[in-house]
């Protein structure tokens, strides 16, 4: 009687089994919905902080919650193009805020040790790096920041205007191998260039520590333009060189260069998790020639900013 019954219920509802591929979709859905949760706790997490750590928040947060704001813009459009968000958080901070540039200088390269590396991260999971590159750059990375930061200390205006000229110039050779239908189809670069890259990283680097951008920028438009690597490979290595930098950058200024005014960076860097979080997704929609003018896009507008920033300051 009870085997009958379990026949007849096995025959009108069958149990499901899952396939191999079913299941490793259910793995995905599960790393998706960590993310998400990652999300979700962050902001919860940064309010009880904040809250616990600052005197008079609710009158701090209503002077400085534009910030957040910023940091969502600055990250979005950073992790899109490689260049950073430094090219909106530093002309903000100063033109806005009226922070000084050094001050400012801090803060944009504290929020983009989180939010490059939050783009990192949403790159990395379904774009693949150039290895390669990123082994033959991460020495000149390192020595480009370190040189910057600790030794070479040229006059701000003079960075600003030569890094505007030359962020103008990379944008505009993107654009030109749109037009000219030019192809980047390689996932990496050739064994001969690796010693170009070392260098290319290192003069990023040196930008970097003055400017906070700079990076990722010429090591994505050189793996573009030279390398004719693709451009999401391009800018997602980029993305990634560019949050060493930054990590590493803020550490320098945090125990050997006077410290972050975290009290201003906190509210750029929660806006830089949600803003570096959905770049990536975009990035991946847009098509290949479509990516390659938002990256020259930004970095003609970066250049244009830095320019006028040499020519009023």
């Amino acid at each position: 009687m009870l085997s009958n019954l379990l026949s007849t219920a096995t025959e009108h509802f069958p149990l499901k089994t899952n396939s191999p591929v079913e299941a490793s979709q259910n793995k995905v859905s599960l790393k998706l919905s960590a993310r998400q949760v990652a999300l979700i706790a962050f902001p919860l997490f940064w309010l009880v902080i904040y809250f616990f750590l600052t005197p008079n928040p609710m009158l701090v947060l209503a002077g400085r919650w534009p910030l957040i704001l910023t940091g969502f813009f600055g990250a979005l459009m950073g992790n899109l193009s490689a260049i950073g968000g430094g090219f909106v958080f530093i002309p903000v901070t100063i033109f806005v805020f009226h922070i000084a540039p050094l001050i400012a200088l801090k803060i944009a390269l504290a929020s983009q040790a989180f939010g490059m590396t939050t783009g990192a991260i949403g790159w990395l999971s379904k774009t693949p790096i150039c290895k390669r590159t990123f082994l033959y750059a991460l020495p000149g990375l390192f020595a480009g920041a370190t040189t910057s930061s600790l030794l070479l200390h040229p006059s701000p205006q003079t960075v600003k205007g030569l890094f505007g000229v030359v962020s103008i110039i990379l944008g505009i050779l993107v654009v030109v191998s749109v037009l000219t239908k030019r192809q980047a189809q390689k996932d990496t670069i050739d064994q001969n260039l690796g010693p170009i890259v070392s260098l290319v990283a290192f003069i990023g680097g040196l930008i970097s520590g003055w400017v906070a951008i700079g990076e990722g920028e010429v090591v994505a438009a050189f793996l573009i333009l030279v390398g004719g690597v693709k451009s999401r490979t391009s800018i997602a290595t980029g993305v990634l060189l560019l949050a060493i930098t930054s990590i590493y950058l803020t550490l320098l200024h945090q125990f050997f260069l006077g410290g972050i005014p975290w009290d201003y960076a906190c509210f750029t860097i929660l806006g830089c998790v949600f803003g570096a979080s959905l770049a990536p997704i975009i990035g991946r929609m847009a098509a290949e020639h479509r990516l390659k003018v938002i990256f020259a896009s930004v970095a003609v507008l970066d250049g244009c900013l830095f320019i006028y920033q040499w020519l009023t300051s």
